[in-house]
């Protein structure tokens, strides 16, 4: 029978998730994509392999897992950053600058290692279903008939940025112009 760490079978069980989620997290940033298999995780944890796949279907579902669990962090570190700024132009500003930074200072590693790995289109499809979640923080700014469309676009363009910055482009270089071409943009409608 194996050992229970926690009051319930439960948080048990979460707490497994979280050990495979941070190994996973730790195997990519240290050796890539190609280093994460079931065997390394489970070298990794002490879990056996066919033990992780109780929790996580197949590589895939692990590196989905992943990305959605980090996504709320991003989030909120954005949300709050919109909240502290005062009118509109400061908080596209804010929208912009904050996810630049959060790339610049490696928070969006996970997603640069992942890019160009071959994922599954299941699995690929959720990781993008994440990329239009940022967007939506900035729909209610926006006094437009079309927000979605116009988040969107802003989003694009601060995607822009974030390949500048992966091409090694320097934060004081790319920020101030991307913070003013989202303004340009949302002042535009």
């Amino acid at each position: 029978m194996p050992q229970i760490d926690a009051p319930t079978v439960a948080e048990h069980r979460a707490q497994q998730r979280e050990a495979l989620l941070d190994a996973a997290e730790a195997i990519l940033l240290e050796s890539g994509h190609a280093a994460l298999t079931f065997r390394a995780l489970g070298d990794r944890t002490g879990l056996a392999r066919n033990s992780i796949y109780r929790y996580f279907g197949s590589r895939d579902d692990l590196i989905a897992a992943l990305c959605e669990r980090d996504m709320p962090r991003w989030l909120e570190e954005l949300d709050a950053a919109m909240h502290a700024a005062g009118d509109r132009d400061a908080r596209v500003a804010a929208f912009v600058s904050t996810q630049l930074r959060l790339v610049a200072q490696g928070s969006h590693r996970m997603a640069e290692l992942l890019g160009d790995a071959p994922l599954g289109p299941a699995v690929r499809a959720r990781i993008n279903a994440l990329a239009y979640r940022p967007a939506s923080l900035l729909e209610p700014e926006l006094g437009t008939d079309e927000p979605e469309l116009v988040a969107q676009l802003v989003q694009g363009v601060v995607n822009a940025g974030v390949r500048l910055l992966h091409g090694r482009a320097t934060i004081e270089h790319v920020e101030p112009l991307t913070v003013e071409l989202a303004q340009t943009l949302v002042r535009s409608r």
